[in-house]
């Protein structure tokens, strides 16, 4: 799954902490969905940054799933408002989910990488059992 998206960085930083924990926890992004009340592709969608979050209320409702209180868990410090242009990558390879963001450098055609993650499916199946 790839998606190409124009995004503030404020926000794809918060993205990314949200995939830290949801990893963390041994959620499958179906499973928080469920969690959460939501179509069983919602977090796929938020997480490929093809649906965005709509308030801080939907943020508070996944920051409770994931065990935390408070969404100012998941936000920057800073919220830099400046608009990157990023690659959203999610792959499965045997029993690995891996998450990569790069970002598209502006004029040279060239990729940053901003993270890559790396999920494993197995203990996400042993959790199911």
């Amino acid at each position: 799954m790839v998606n190409v998206a124009l995004i503030e960085k404020y926000y794809l930083e918060l993205i990314y902490r949200l995939i830290l924990k949801r990893i963390a926890k041994g959620y499958t992004t179906a499973q928080l969905s469920h969690i959460i009340a939501r179509e069983a592709d919602f977090m796929d969608t938020i997480e490929m940054l093809q649906f965005p979050l709509k308030s801080d209320i939907e943020l508070q409702e996944i920051a409770w799933a994931l065990g935390e209180e408070d969404i100012r868990v998941f936000q920057p410090r800073h919220q830099e408002k400046t608009l990157l242009h990023v690659i959203m990558e999610k792959e499965v390879y045997r029993h690995t989910r891996i998450h990569s963001c790069d970002i598209i450098m502006p004029g040279r055609n060239k990729e940053r990488p901003f993270f890559f993650l790396q999920e494993d499916l197995t203990e996400q199946s042993r959790l199911l059992d």
